[in-house]
């Protein structure tokens, strides 16, 4: 019989904190911290600042978890570039200091990091051996939270970028583009920008066999090839059938963004996949299954 783990989660009702409760809450016992209050059936958490560390290890002390999930961070990437010392405060500083009491209480610490610490030069596909030149404030605090993450060989860096649905009132990629869509808004998506994208859920399960075969360093979960920004905005409204003709190509450059961004995002999964022995959705098998998990939340009207 496998180990059922107790795994903490910082930012537990974000989007990522809540795909991994909803996915794994029958296989392990999940708890963590939030400053958001929502209640969900099922799910227990306190309401702890990341500022508030004394409290915050108080609480990772009591519980005692076998492994805390970092998802909590500033992933607003003109904000971080605002706010410099706000993002090296929540993105760095926390990360740091929870890497060492996730240490000092022997739990193994799981980051989220993001395809942002590269920049886009490359024209293959990133892989773990690549140099990170983050070219942004957002990249360069998360590049330096994995730093200190790695300093503990035990730790697990998980470079992503995900979409899927949200319980608080915010939209992912996936559901802006959807509601957009239903509603008849004309979204302008770039076809010089691509990714890897990645849906919550399959990442939540990713996460969950990396604990069973006790992974640790960094990997690259994310959907398998990329695809352009415009690609994707097409792709799903092919699969939705929703029929709209208000998705117009632009190109990054003629839009006036408060950071830089890399053009070229999409990583490579092949080190994960051999390791986990698995395949990870590309991004149209990954915009189906979010095609029935949306129609499942309209469904049941949440």
């Amino acid at each position: 019989m496998l180990k059922k783990y107790k795994i903490y989660i910082t930012g537990i009702v974000g989007l990522l904190g809540y795909g991994i409760y909803n996915t794994l809450k029958d296989r392990a016992e999940i708890t963590g911290l939030d400053l958001q209050d929502i209640l969900i059936t099922g799910l227990s958490y306190q309401k702890i600042s990341l500022l508030d560390m004394k409290s915050v290890e108080r609480d990772i002390a009591k519980i005692k978890p076998d492994v805390l999930v970092h998802t909590a961070a500033l992933v607003n990437v003109d904000k971080c570039e605002e706010n410099p010392k706000e993002a090296r405060i929540l993105n760095t500083d926390v990360t740091e200091q929870l890497a060492y009491i996730c240490q000092k209480y022997e739990i193994k610490m799981i980051y989220i990091s993001t395809d942002a610490v590269f920049d886009g030069l490359n024209p293959n596909l990133y892989t773990e051996e690549d140099t990170a030149r983050p070219i942004n404030i957002y990249g360069k605090t998360k590049l330096d939270g994995e730093k200190a993450v790695l300093k503990y060989p035990d730790n697990l860096v998980f470079r992503t970028n995900i979409y899927g649905i949200n319980v608080q009132e915010k939209q992912s990629f996936g559901e802006w583009i959807y509601d957009s869509l239903i509603t008849g808004k004309t979204l302008n998506m770039f076809t010089d920008i691509d990714f890897s994208p990645i849906l919550v859920n399959e990442l939540a399960e990713l996460i969950y066999q990396s604990c069973k075969k006790e992974l640790c360093g960094l990997y690259h979960a994310c959907g398998t090839g990329c695809i352009t920004k415009y690609e994707f905005g097409i792709k799903l409204n092919e699969v939705f059938q929703i029929g709209s003709n208000t998705i117009h190509p632009i190109m990054s450059d003629t839009v006036k963004l408060k950071a830089k961004r890399a053009k070229h995002m999409g990583m490579s999964n092949n080190k994960l996949c051999k390791e986990l022995q698995i395949k990870i959705s590309t991004p149209e098998e990954s915009i189906r299954k979010f095609f029935h998990l949306i129609r499942s939340r309209d469904y049941n009207g949440n």
